[in-house]
């Protein structure tokens, strides 16, 4: 007859089982291949780490100066002497008005004032004659062979002649300020460039009538031109003027200008979305020529520089609330550690505590399983790009 098993001997056997089975567990996990994540490193380096205030949209390239030009008159143009992108100095003709019926009042301004010259000499004469009258008469009267009344009749002639003699300077400023006035008005048949700089357009045709409505030429001062741009009002209290700035344009891509901030607006503005910027300008030290009024740019303002710290590229750097971590290669595996960093931008993150140049840092974060301690190796590509970078 068999044993009966007991209580205690079968959580013995359960127990032993169980032992078993965690045995199995632990050889298969400890021995199984494990799969290794592939990964991209780079070196942890030395250099320059910035600090930048970058503008939050695409800024413009303006001219110091800029004009629309508008007739002061009305008229028909009879001539247009200039061309859309040609250069033009102060005072030079860009448009002519008809001025017929000017030039004809001119002539007869001129007329008009030349009589009145004429009249002008001919009162002084007389004014002269009577005068010398009234003087030898006034000395015969002295000697007491005048007739009596006779004096103060070439008095009263000589009254009159001064009199003649100061309404013809009257009505002769009179025909200097008609000539004058309609002079102006035949300079104002002629448009002129108020500066040196570029047509930029000519929107009116010969023989088209114009008014002093009527935009007919645009012209811009591109000898100077200025970079404006908006800045998020977060980093407002960051920027000075006179700091030193970089532009980039989609014209060239790749190749940085160098400028300096020279304006920032006292007064923030706030878009339909409330979001709230501020304007800031920047005028070009090198490669202005490059440049065309109307262009986009961005800009990035340095406000602070370290030179011959150690980097990593930011994008490796896990940020959890305060700690700034990342991934480091240790042999073969992927190993968390936490760093201090310092400045930061975009591209670089200045590691003040943590790393030691030359140990390498993974970039590719997004790799799925990516976690502390699990095994990683980097293909020859990710190296010749570590070396690289």
């Amino acid at each position: 007859m068999a044993k009966e098993i007991t209580s205690k001997e079968l959580w013995f056997r359960r127990i032993i089982k169980l032992a078993l089975f965690a045995t199995v567990v632990v050889v298969i996990w400890t021995w199984w291949p494990k799969k290794i994540l592939t990964v991209r490193c780079v070196p942890v380096l030395k250099g320059t780490v910035e600090s930048v205030v970058q503008s939050i949209q695409g800024g413009e390239v303006k001219s110091n100066r800029r004009a629309v030009l508008r007739p002061t008159t009305t008229g028909k143009v009879m001539n247009i002497t200039v061309v859309r992108g040609q250069r033009v100095k102060k005072g030079q003709l860009l448009l002519q008005l008809d001025s017929a019926s000017i030039n004809a009042r001119i002539k007869l301004a001129r007329a008009n004032l030349q009589a009145g010259m004429i009249a002008y000499r001919t009162s002084k004469l007389r004014m002269k004659t009577a005068e010398t009258s009234f003087e030898r008469n006034s000395k015969l009267a002295a000697k007491g062979v005048l007739a009596p009344g006779t004096l103060e009749r070439f008095q009263a002639e000589f009254d009159l002649a001064k009199e003649a003699v100061a309404a013809s300077e009257a009505n002769l400023a009179q025909l200097k300020a008609s000539l004058e006035l309609t002079q102006t008005a035949y300079d104002d048949t002629k448009i002129t460039a108020p500066f040196d700089g570029l047509v930029v357009d000519v929107t009116v045709e010969v023989g088209e009538m114009v008014s002093p409505a009527s935009a007919v030429a645009e012209i811009v001062d591109d000898s100077t031109i200025t970079i404006v741009a908006a800045v998020d009002e977060a980093d407002v209290g960051r920027l000075k003027v006179g700091m030193e700035t970089r532009v980039e344009t989609d014209a060239y891509p790749n190749v940085p200008f160098h400028g300096k901030l020279t304006y920032i607006s006292p007064v923030v503005a706030k878009d339909l979305r409330q979001n709230r910027s501020l304007n800031v300008e920047v005028s070009l030290m090198d490669g202005s020529d490059k440049f065309k009024v109307g262009m986009s740019a961005d800009i990035e303002v340095v406000v602070a520089r370290r030179q011959d710290v150690l980097w990593v590229p930011t994008s490796a750097v896990l940020r959890r609330g305060e700690k700034k971590q990342v991934y480091v290669l240790s042999g073969a595996t992927a190993r968390l550690r936490t760093i201090k960093c310092g400045l930061t931008n975009w591209e670089r993150t200045e590691v003040m505590e943590g790393l030691h140049q030359g140990e390498l840092v993974v970039i590719t974060l997004d790799v799925p399983g990516l976690e502390d301690g699990v095994p990683v190796k980097t293909d020859e590509a990710a190296r010749a790009h570590a070396v690289a970078y």
